[in-house]
């Protein structure tokens, strides 16, 4: 849908509140309508928020100006959270800027339990190119677990806190909680609508937002269904920012990918023996080193571990979801006991199960990543996994006697799917698959693989 058929089918609907001057709902419009649709009369909100019935009368008729403490009640007597109460907020206000104590996350937003170990670059760089306006779409991809939602969350949190911008969140958290009959507000509704179905009621996106800066993120919505709607919604809603998540780069005009590396793991200087704080500095030995006390409180690294930690990042890659799950086996093992454990038999270590989800596994995670590609895809990734030093794309094109660009094409949706991994440099780009990819892929195409799969 082009920009032109928006404006020309965006029409207010016939339930949605009447606009002001400056194209927003009015205060007293809006609280009525919030009112009716919860179910509740006048004296019940009364009840609920401590204000006076008439006074209530007084606001829906537009006779009388709320105080701040009057529209904070109101807002907690109609359970409004997230964006709407944000919305709720501005119009009572008559307009001024809301301070940040008026916004917060939405509702569905996960809570981030630990601190984020090892991105500040990436977010950012994030941050910044939504603040300024230089991008107004960003989309994370890269392999399961490691760490896109968190990433996200993080993003969103620091925008909110910083701009004050409401956040509406809408991933497999949102949409099981929204099937146990919580309400996320009409912008919810008309967004998922958007994405999931083709049919969105743009009319109600527009009384909602409008000109107002919100950011939109999209967790996993692309990995379950084809989203839709997303250019025409950035086109309708100028202030609209939006972050996705998903294995795969989103292809939006004007949208900037963001392949989600693994952490960054000990390099070749590591092998001599170094300072134990610097090498707790390494994000990915930081990571594995904060998980695996929360198993055995107290422990310290020594000389005499080191270089199995070290063995453990290199050989995971860095994939946070991995660090986790090994540290956790912390409890039974040592770490020179589970770097005796062949890779392959570290693809059967449990995750842990989201809501809602089945319990998988690193290894099919893995292979679920990878069964998303077309045939030619997985069948150069099965051949360059034979590697077992990093190569460039001109090796590869050289090894499987293909033009140059059409090995580019391909390598380029492996490295947007975190299945190949790239380093760039000068002279050359070098690439390699990381160690848990190639293990599965062994493993996959072994004599004795059925029986394992």
């Amino acid at each position: 849908m082009t920009t032109a058929a928006v404006s020309a089918t965006a029409q207010p609907s016939e339930n949605a509140p009447i606009a002001g001057d400056a194209g927003e709902p009015s205060f007293p419009e809006l609280l009525r309508s919030l009112r009716e649709r919860t179910g509740l009369t006048q004296s019940a909100l009364a009840d609920l928020s401590t204000i006076s019935p008439r006074a209530i009368r007084d606001l829906e008729s537009g006779r009388a100006n709320a105080r701040t403490r009057t529209i904070h009640l109101l807002a907690d007597a109609l359970r409004l959270q997230g964006l709407m109460r944000e919305l709720f907020i501005h119009a009572g206000l008559n307009g001024r800027r809301a301070n940040a104590t008026d916004t917060d996350v939405g509702p569905a937003v996960p809570r981030a339990v630990n601190a984020l170990l090892g991105r500040h670059a990436e977010v950012h760089a994030m941050v910044d190119a939504l603040e300024s306006g230089r991008r107004r779409m960003i989309s994370i991809s890269g392999l399961p677990g490691v760490g896109k939602t968190r990433v996200a969350v993080e993003i969103a949190v620091r925008l909110s806190s910083r701009r004050g911008w409401p956040v509406l969140w809408i991933g497999p958290e949102s949409r099981a909680a929204d099937g146990r009959g919580l309400s996320f507000g009409p912008l919810m509704r008309s967004v998922r609508s958007l994405i999931e179905s083709g049919t969105p009621d743009l009319s109600r996106a527009w009384h909602l937002v409008g000109q107002h800066d919100v950011l939109l993120v999209l967790d996993g919505v692309a990995d379950a269904t084809v989203p839709t709607g997303v250019e025409e919604l950035l086109a309708y809603c100028p202030g609209l920012r939006v972050i996705s998540t998903s294995r795969a780069p989103w292809h939006v005009p004007g949208v900037q990918a963001a392949v989600l590396s693994p952490l960054a793991t000990p390099g070749p200087e590591w092998d001599a023996p170094a300072s134990l704080d610097a090498l707790a500095g390494v994000p990915s030995v930081r990571l594995f080193l904060d998980r695996l006390t929360e198993v055995r409180p107290g422990f310290v690294l020594n000389s005499a571990d080191a270089d199995a930690a070290v063995a453990m990042c290199r050989r995971l890659d860095g994939l946070p979801l991995a660090l986790e799950v090994v540290a956790g086996r912390c409890s039974v093992l040592g770490l020179r006991q589970l770097v005796a454990v062949p890779v392959t038999a570290l693809l059967d270590l449990a995750v842990p199960a989201r809501s809602g989800t089945v319990r998988e596994t690193i290894g099919g995670l893995i292979g679920s990543s990878i069964a998303r590609l077309g045939e030619e895809h997985r069948a150069m990734l099965a051949t360059l996994s034979g590697f077992d030093h990093a190569w460039t794309a001109v090796t590869a094109a050289e090894v499987l006697r293909r033009p140059l660009d059409e090995v580019v094409d391909v390598l380029s949706v492996l490295i947007g799917h975190g299945l190949v991994r790239a380093s760039h440099g000068e002279p050359a780009t070098d690439l390699h698959i990381p160690n848990l990819v190639r293990a599965f892929l062994v493993r996959r195409l072994s004599p004795d693989s059925t029986a394992r799969t």
